[in-house]
């Protein structure tokens, strides 16, 4: 990761922090960057993910851990991630790029994959149905719907962890 990127990105996860604080903190790992004498992006990498720096602070300035899920939604942080890559995709080499479009594509089948399970609970309620209401068009009509309705908070969920789970910290690997 880039200094430049770093710092925005530190920035923006403390800012839980007052002013003064987030900019000694800010302060304090752009004096770690300057004193080594390695490179910047291989200093940047040894301070481990932003979740562990995070962590690091509020262990100094003895205070609690803020909670990502109370600051900010999970779509809202997919959305941030999703950006993330766009921006890493655009700047990164070729055999990088391929590999991420690859594992994005595999991510995608596997979502996909999570409908057979539904299908064969569907044909299974639908044959219940089939014998209590006497092909009743409403019941399965409304069977089929709640299993998409499921389907798609299923496949949301998994692809959403997935991705935060595989992408999450492209920059620092």
């Amino acid at each position: 990761m880039k200094r430049k990127t770093f710092i925005k990105s530190l920035r923006k996860h403390l800012s839980f922090l007052d002013k003064k604080a987030l900019e000694e903190e800010v302060l304090y790992y752009i004096n770690k960057i300057d004193k080594s004498k390695k490179a910047d992006e291989e200093v940047i990498k040894s301070f481990g993910s932003m979740e562990e720096i995070v962590k690091d602070v509020c262990k100094r300035r003895k205070i609690d851990s803020p909670s990502l899920s109370k600051k900010e939604f999970f779509i809202v942080q997919f959305y941030n991630d999703l950006v993330d890559l766009g921006t890493l995709l655009k700047n990164c080499d070729g055999k990088k790029r391929g590999k991420i479009l690859l594992d994005l594509l595999l991510l995608v089948v596997l979502t996909c994959f999570l409908k057979i399970p539904l299908i064969f609970i569907r044909d299974l309620g639908d044959q219940v149905i089939d014998s209590f209401f006497n092909s009743n068009l409403t019941f399965f009509a409304l069977w089929g719907l709640i299993i998409e309705v499921v389907y798609v908070f299923l496949a949301l969920g998994f692809f959403v962890r997935t991705f935060r789970k595989w992408f999450g910290n492209l920059e620092t690997n």
